[in-house]
């Protein structure tokens, strides 16, 4: 007799390396979220908290900064600022590169959850958040956009919880919607991408109540018994449009009221070519493909889908998605959307596709060991990424300032943009900086231009001056409010040669990185408190390599004792 196969093993074998195949895409997603760059901003952010912490006031106008100016400092970040520095004072920069990667898992699970609801299989609801991943991870560091990310994923999620039966009867949840208005209360102290969240919540309000007001009720719905009840139609769009008025008036309760209003209409209406995430993608940003790959997944799956589309939502999608053409950190939001909506269509559009194979077992063996050790791979890589954060010597002036530091030079110091929150906490309070990466919130346009105009020039024309600024003068940041030094990384030709050609400065440091120069009439005078011998004065060619842990801070307690040669001569200057 001729022995039946037993179809047992092999079905073993298909779930097991069905499961393998979903750990190893969770796994690949979380990777992405665990992103171990640290951001410029963050040295200051944590400061401003611990700032906040230790006085509990908000201050009015820019602290550690020299450039004297009477606008009001609108802190859009405040409450995440307190919450990244008691994050740092009780978990350290592990636990906060923990918590981000945690959060962003929290994200994908929502996602998962609203998918699951809908009957997406586990496996394309993967295969979706992968994608999603992608596109958020470049933007997906420990900054105050992390809170955003977190907020907007909540709000979409209960307007899934109070929506989730709309397309079959209407049907509305008020319960979960009721807690709209809290959320964005939180996040207009948290972060101004509240305002892009409120702008997404209106308009699906709005098109709800449209729908409304369009939709066709069945013959059998229009059978009411007499006398007919109050319209539900106009209740349930009074009741939607109180709770859009709501949310709006609830961003009112913050520590500036309507102020951060028209402070976010003024800054959001004036281009900011000089940062690079409010430019349109390109090929030379990590994120293009991955968002030509988001666009063209909506596309496809929208267009081939059996699922009824929601024409609110298709239109929200195209709304982002526009955005996300004309400044790429919009890019994140619209990631968020597809991750809540698209999954579904993408099954129904995948479904038309017909799969009629079999793996032979060796294959399906191969793939499971294949499958095992991606996992290994990516388990370690999340394991290093969560337990390092690593400061490039090559990215960051951690050389120059130890030397400033060790040589006890002190002042108002004029410092690159990328640069100035890490001088601040590396430096004040004897160090003042001229701008920094709180920009239009507690510096005027002026000062802006300012700096700029020594950092960039005219940027290839891409600039966006106020009429107020005069005629552009690179030198004029050299000369407002006397600063003392200036410290400025070498990949801006513009700025080094202005230093270069400007008779009032003197180099007095040069690495591969960064260029620190004092002005000459004070470094020169032995009478001057900055007062800086030439044989102090240092030109190191060697290359920055490595990195340091973060935060990378100066060490001080061996400083170097500031002493004079005795063949130094303040007559004499060093060039390197």
């Amino acid at each position: 007799m001729t022995p039946s196969h037993d179809p047992a093993p092999d079905q073993t074998e298909k779930s097991l390396l069905t499961r393998m195949a979903l750990l190893v895409l969770v796994l690949a997603a979380v990777l992405a979220l665990s992103l171990n760059l640290v951001d410029p901003d963050l040295w200051g952010h944590i400061r401003y908290g611990q700032d906040l912490l230790e006085t509990g006031k908000l201050p009015r106008a820019a602290t550690h900064s020299f450039p004297t100016t009477d606008t009001p400092w609108i802190n859009h970040e405040n409450l995440a600022e307190l919450g990244f520095a008691i994050g740092y004072r009780y978990l350290g920069v592990g636990g906060l590169l923990t918590a981000k990667c945690l959060a962003g898992l929290g994200i994908l699970l929502a996602m998962v959850w609203a998918a699951r609801r809908q009957g997406v299989f586990l496996l394309t609801a993967w295969t979706a958040m992968l994608l999603v991943a992608a596109n958020l991870h470049p933007f997906f560091l420990l900054r105050p956009q992390l809170f955003s990310f977190v907020l907007c994923s909540l709000v979409l999620l209960l307007l899934e919880f109070g929506f989730g039966d709309w397309q079959k009867n209407q049907h509305l949840r008020w319960q979960p919607l009721a807690l709209l208005p809290l959320v964005f209360a939180l996040w207009a102290n948290t972060h101004g991408a509240f305002a892009a969240g409120l702008c997404i919540v209106s308009a699906y309000l709005l098109g709800r109540i449209a729908q409304l007001f369009t939709h066709t009720n069945s013959p059998a719905s229009r059978l009411v018994p007499e006398p007919a009840p109050p319209n539900p139609k106009i209740t349930k769009a009074s009741l939607l449009l109180t709770l859009t008025l709501s949310c709006s008036l609830a961003t009112l309760a913050n520590p500036y009221g309507a102020d951060l209003h028209r402070w976010l209409l003024q800054s959001l209406s004036q281009p900011r070519p000089e940062i690079t995430e409010w430019a349109a993608p390109s090929l030379r940003h990590i994120v293009f493909w991955p968002w030509i790959a988001l666009l063209a997944t909506a596309g496809l799956s929208l267009l081939f889908t059996r699922e009824r589309r929601d024409w609110v939502k298709l239109a929200l999608l195209a709304l982002v998605a526009w955005q996300s053409a004309l400044h790429m950190r919009h890019i994140a939001f619209l990631a968020l959307l597809c991750g809540f909506w698209l999954p579904v269509h993408i099954q129904s559009a995948v479904s038309r596709i017909r799969f009629h194979f079999s793996l032979a077992p060796w294959v399906r063996r191969t793939a499971l060991v294949a499958l095992l050790v991606c996992t290994g791979g990516l388990s370690f890589a999340i394991d290093r990424q969560l337990k390092s954060f690593p400061v490039a010597r090559n990215a960051y002036p951690l050389d120059a300032v130890q030397f400033m530091v060790d040589r006890g030079l002190q002042g108002k110091l004029v410092v690159s943009f990328n640069w100035a929150q890490y001088a601040i906490a590396a430096m004040a309070p004897d160090v003042q900086v001229a701008f920094d990466g709180r920009f239009r919130t507690c510096y005027p346009q002026e000062v802006v231009d300012r700096h700029f105009d020594f950092l960039l020039g005219e940027h290839d024309g891409h600039r966006n001056r106020s009429p107020n600024s005069g005629p552009l003068d690179a030198t004029r940041v050299l000369e407002h409010s006397s600063p003392d030094l200036v410290l400025i990384d070498r990949q801006y030709d513009h700025s080094v040669n202005t230093m270069k050609q400007h008779p009032a400065w003197v180099l007095l440091f040069r690495d591969r990185v960064a260029e620190i120069w004092g002005r000459r009439r004070q470094v020169n005078d032995p009478q001057s408190k900055h007062f800086f011998p030439i044989a102090l004065r240092l030109q190191d060619p060697r290359p920055r390599e490595g990195a340091i842990e973060w935060p990378a801070l100066p060490q001080r307690d061996k400083p170097e004792p500031l002493t004079l040669s005795a063949t130094t001569s303040p007559s004499k200057d060093w060039q390197p």
